[in-house]
């Protein structure tokens, strides 16, 4: 699926604080919350290299204390709960990610979205700086840009 290698590429263009990731061997770890098709594609990341670090998976679960997340995909089925989601890894450096309608103004970093057939995302670089993300403006001339330097 298109939107899986998206994220895959969302992954390889950001950059996590150094201690975040400061042991070489350390996978890098894709949580996701709720269900919708994206997950079935997501697992196909399983194993393949980012910054020389392995992909690993792991759903979480509401109410949970949340494993260690570099990015979070957040399903179509959390439409309702994604604000208590973004909220388990507030302050946190993580990536958070969601085809949700209003997800990159509702707090998340990126959303994905089709416009005319292509896919699109909007990114919160005011989320993004506040959890210490940096995202490469390669990735950032593609995007449009909500909640940053010119207050959108």
């Amino acid at each position: 699926m298109l939107k899986a290698v998206f994220i895959y590429n969302f992954a390889k263009f950001t950059r996590w604080p150094d201690h975040v990731l400061s042991d070489r061997d350390y996978p890098l770890t894709i949580c996701t919350a709720g269900s919708d098709e994206m997950l079935d594609a997501l697992a196909r990341l399983a194993g393949r290299q980012v910054q020389g670090r392995q992909v690993v998976l792991q759903p979480i679960d509401h109410g949970e204390n949340s494993p260690p997340c570099h990015l979070l995909y957040i399903a179509t089925s959390e439409r309702n709960s994604f604000p208590e989601t973004i909220a388990q890894v507030n302050g946190d450096p993580v990536l958070t990610i969601s085809e949700l309608p209003g997800f990159a103004r509702g707090g998340g970093v990126i959303e994905l979205y089709r416009e005319q057939g292509r896919i699109r995302f909007l990114v919160n670089l005011r989320v993004a700086r506040e959890r210490g993300l940096e995202i490469s403006s390669r990735l950032l001339n593609l995007a449009e840009i909500v909640n940053g330097e010119g207050g959108q």
